[in-house]
């Protein structure tokens, strides 16, 4: 029930941020540390093809990783 609440007041504090931020016209640092927690970047790989792919993960504040 304890884990419930918690999501459910991250969900709120998320909305709340969104909110402030919904019409931005600029992407600026401020910005992007109110709105995410951490960035992931993994190492690079080589595809078959010779392409070079290299994942990145974007961790938001209190909602987390989004697929």
């Amino acid at each position: 029930m304890q884990k419930s609440e918690q999501e459910n007041s991250d969900a709120e504090q998320w909305i709340a941020l969104i909110k402030e931020y919904s019409m931005p016209t600029e992407l600026t640092a401020p910005l992007l540390n109110t709105l995410i927690e951490k960035i992931l970047v993994h190492g690079q790989s080589t595809a078959e093809d010779g392409n070079r792919e290299q994942e990145v993960e974007i961790h938001y504040r209190f909602i987390g990783k989004i697929d």
